[in-house]
């Protein structure tokens, strides 16, 4: 009986997982054509500043600070997408920190799958113990 409830509650749940990803992909799809129909910009219009490049144990500024920056910045310039998000952060690394993210660098340039903004994030945090 038991091993029945259990089989219930793993379909179930499966059932649940598959339609939240497949509702991720259909928000994904309507941001994309909402994007291209509105000529590109539907995000705030709120002007955000760039956010400044992060150089890591020399910078003054903290990692968690500059990954609230970024992610500021994506979310008013329409980057949603993990992958695109870690692009835009690319081009604020400088220094020995890039060095340090090369790995992700060359997924991106191989176009292969790049982990998730989470998995990119967190791998600076390791780096630099933030």
């Amino acid at each position: 009986m038991l091993n029945g409830a259990i089989n219930h509650y793993n379909s179930t749940l499966t059932t649940a997982y598959n339609k939240i990803a497949t509702l991720e992909a259909e928000v994904i799809c309507l941001w994309r054509e909402l994007t291209r129909l509105s000529g590109g910009n539907i995000a705030s219009k709120t002007k955000v500043p760039e956010p400044p490049t992060f150089a890591g144990s020399e910078n003054k500024m903290h990692l968690y600070d500059w990954l609230s920056q970024i992610a500021l910045y994506c979310l008013a310039s329409s980057i949603i997408l993990d992958d695109q998000k870690i692009i835009c952060a690319f081009t604020y690394l400088h220094a020995s920190t890039s060095t340090y993210m090369k790995s992700y660098y060359d997924k991106v340039q191989a176009e292969l799958s790049v982990n998730s903004w989470s998995d990119f994030a967190q791998e600076l945090k390791n780096i630099y113990r933030q």
